[in-house]
């Protein structure tokens, strides 16, 4: 039996992670060359700049280089949402960073691809990701989001994430300080 007081094993495994989105398949799989025009059309989508810190001028090489710095964090796990209606074609993001070895605490940042936004995707993929960490002992998993990202909040509500409070100017994004609302879920949790 494993310690429960023993640190998180980090890296996780990155396997594809499959589930089920309305009547099709949701997969989570490692990034591959032809995601990259997704990314880039992705990341410079209004909403993805005014809550990111994404250039406008986001490009291929941009693109590249976030997957090779992804591939290589040693706090860090990045896996491609497959658009539901197109297999294998991109449908978003999903990060895993670590926040505590010792406390086995990571938090979740993702983003939609924009054709693919308001139909509970991300939040289908917030449940199943969560509850893959949960079975690699990992006990929380939290998200931080502007207030204003009225969508991203909602994607950690609909996952089943606690709003656990606000702080206040805890961010600095295009020269002005920003809120950020804590959301988390427990292993512990019911």
């Amino acid at each position: 039996m494993v310690d429960p007081a023993a640190p998180l094993s980090w890296p996780l495994p990155s396997a594809d992670i499959v589930g089920e989105f309305g009547d099709g398949t949701l997969r989570l799989r490692a990034p591959v060359n032809s995601d990259l025009p997704g990314l880039v059309t992705s990341s410079r989508h209004a909403d993805s700049q005014r809550f990111t810190h994404l250039e406008k001028s986001y490009s291929r090489g941009d693109a590249e280089a976030f997957l090779r710095t992804m591939a290589r964090s040693p706090v860090a796990m990045l896996w491609i949402v497959d658009d539901p209606d197109s297999p294998g074609q991109f449908g978003g993001t999903l990060e895993v960073r670590l926040v505590s070895r010792e406390a086995r605490c990571v938090e979740l940042g993702y983003t939609t691809a924009p054709h693919l936004r308001g139909r509970g995707l991300m939040t289908a993929v917030a449940r199943m990701v969560t509850e893959f960490l949960f079975d690699y002992r990992v006990h929380r998993v939290q998200i931080k989001a502007n207030p204003e990202n009225a969508a991203s909040c909602a994607v950690a509500v609909n996952a089943g994430f606690a709003h656990e409070g606000t702080a206040r100017d805890a961010e600095m994004l295009r020269g002005r300080f920003n809120d950020l609302d804590t959301f988390a879920r427990l292993s512990t949790d019911e």
